[in-house]
């Protein structure tokens, strides 16, 4: 049967769209994500309806950035995260689709289960309200209509956690009005927060009604301010007795007190057994979770920590806890911890080590990691104990701009680290910012001869993004700095000199391989080794887009009329990938 399937996964594809036996697998594939998602009945009284991360259509955020200009800091940044094939926007993310078996699903950010919606899903629960979710915005769109057109929800819950930009909130919100004008809808997390400290109240207001919610929670955590909004929803009420909210009330909105909310980590731990069912139905492999909050450092690039308060962490046993509960849902064998800083403090993350060593899951997992902590000891425990992959946000490879940044470690003790984790066969991803105050050619060329040296799986040099919140803009006067965001300049450079050489980096490095950003990022890479993907096949198709990258951008910036041999026979020649057979 499993043959007759592999052969049947190599013919069709031969004819694609064309297959019913195809097609008929695909329709059942799409039931079954449909029949899972949920946390409550369809037919029962659903008080919350959370909706998870919107990643945009690439193409259409793409046509966004791009009306800020080609030589804009935002589109030169994204620029090296797709290729344009005619009139199509290809990025890591549909390159990877394209060489997917018809049978097998496309590659999506659905495949992982959100942290922000396990635990907020498990604190309404425990409250006494019952939920629905949507895991990803996007692939979730169908699911989401048709609990909405069910008459049985209350209210509809919006998360902000990985936006910078109002966009995927507005495509959110207007979809849900389409479909249900009257609904209450409520937004909140960390965009709600940073615009409510940044904006002045006149363009925080001018915001909210652009945005067009109806409830906007402003606070660090929130969740217990969301269940307040509930209750009033459910019971009745004024929501100006609530704290930390924004509401609409006719044409103007209201603000209330703000008073710092704490939800201990320990007392909210995720009930992942609500989420055994949607994970088996999903064919999700990979789920996402988190045992501190905020960051226990203070780099000056970074506004996290002062937006996220004290750093918190929960103790060894509440962490085996929640693992424990994970192995028992079944199926999953990859877990990303999304903490900011794992491995601190070093004694917590030894003992934790143990334990997973002990335990020995069947899962394996990544996390981010700070260099300077890793010893022989805790690498080799770290590969024992089934670690698969770090994260490292080393950012420069230069000792000044490291100073400047505030990150308390050097570049030498970032060498010995990277060299740890090397010879461990740990896969690393390390990330740079080129253009922080104080860059200059020198200490980019620093940073690339570190690359060379480090030789990381992976890496991804970005354009800097001055935010304003940030430390460093303290010390604005002292480093002349101008303007915000990614049409900056400063004393010893700007953004257009800074995304020239993030470009050479692209093109040059070869000791390291270029990790796309945008459609396709760090965690794509253990989603794919969760599907049984090899480790050295994922290389090559992301080696393979680069280069298409490259010649995209070469044949594009050309104007000398030479002509140009086709990139894709190149890179098929390179890569020895029969692309076009595929459609």
């Amino acid at each position: 049967m499993r043959d007759d399937r592999a052969r049947h996964g190599r013919a069709c594809s031969r004819h694609r769209r064309r297959c019913r036996r195809c097609a008929s697998a695909r329709r059942r594939a799409l039931q079954r994500r449909l029949r899972f998602r949920g946390g409550a009945h369809v037919m029962s009284r659903i008080d919350c309806l959370i909706v998870g991360s919107n990643q945009m259509v690439f193409s259409d955020y793409v046509a966004s950035v791009a009306g800020m200009g080609s030589t804009s800091g935002a589109y030169r940044d994204l620029r090296l995260s797709f290729y344009e094939e005619g009139d199509q926007i290809v990025s890591c993310r549909d390159y990877f689709n394209r060489r997917q078996p018809e049978c097998l699903p496309d590659i999506s950010y659905d495949d992982m289960l959100s942290a922000t919606i396990a635990y907020l899903a498990t604190f309404l629960k425990r409250r006494g309200f019952t939920y629905a979710y949507v895991n990803m915005f996007q692939e979730g769109k169908a699911e989401l209509a048709r609990l909405l057109r069910s008459g049985h929800v209350s209210s509809v819950a919006i998360t902000t956690t990985y936006y910078v930009s109002p966009l995927p909130l507005l495509e959110v919100v207007q979809f849900v009005r389409s479909i249900d004008p009257g609904i209450r809808i409520i937004v909140g997390g960390p965009f709600v927060k940073t615009q409510h400290k940044i904006l002045s109240a006149v363009s925080f207001r001018y915001l909210l009604a652009q945005i067009g919610a109806d409830v906007y929670v402003i606070s660090n955590q929130g969740e217990e301010t969301l269940v307040r909004v509930l209750q009033k929803i459910r019971d009745g009420g004024d929501f100006g007795e609530i704290a930390n909210l924004v509401f609409r009330e006719g044409d103007s909105y209201v603000s209330t007190s703000l008073v710092e909310e704490d939800n201990p980590l320990d007392e909210n731990l995720v009930d992942w057994s609500l989420f055994a069912r949607s994970v088996k139905g999903n064919g999700r492999r990979m789920v996402m979770a988190r045992t501190a909050r905020s960051c226990p450092f203070a780099c000056s690039f970074c506004s996290f920590p002062e937006h996220a308060g004290i750093y918190k962490y929960l103790n060894p046993a509440d962490v085996w806890r929640e693992l424990d509960a994970i192995q028992a849902m079944g199926g999953i064998n990859s877990v990303t911890f999304i903490d900011d800083t794992f491995n601190v403090p070093p004694s917590r993350f030894r003992t934790i080590l143990k334990g997973l060593k002990d335990r020995h899951y069947s899962f394996k997992w990544n996390c981010n990691f700070r260099c300077q902590y890793a010893t022989p000891e805790i690498v080799e425990l770290m590969k024992e104990a089934g670690c698969e992959g770090v994260f490292l946000g080393l950012e420069s490879g230069s000792n000044r701009i490291l100073q400047n940044m505030n990150k308390r470690v050097t570049a030498e003790q970032y060498l010995t680290g990277t060299g740890y984790l090397h010879d461990a066969g740990i896969l690393t991803y390390a990330s740079f910012i080129i253009g922080f105050p104080g860059e200059t050619d020198d200490t980019v060329n620093e940073t690339i001869r570190f690359i060379e040296r480090a030789r990381p799986d992976f890496f991804r040099a970005q354009l800097w993004y001055y935010d304003t919140t940030t430390p460093i803009h303290k010390h604005a006067a002292k480093y002349a700095l101008r303007n915000s965001q990614f049409e900056w300049s400063h004393r010893t450079m700007n953004a257009k000199k800074a995304a020239d050489w993030v470009d050479r980096l692209h093109e040059r490095i070869r000791g390291s391989m270029w990790l796309p950003q945008t459609d396709f990022d760090f965690p794509s890479l253990f989603c794919l080794l969760s599907q049984g993907r090899l480790l050295t096949d994922i290389k090559d198709v992301i080696g393979a887009f680069n280069q298409r990258v490259r010649y995209d951008l070469a044949s594009r910036e050309a104007s000398d009329g030479t002509a140009h041999i086709d990139p894709n026979l190149l890179v098929d020649a390179e890569f020895m990938f029969d692309d076009h057979a595929a459609g």
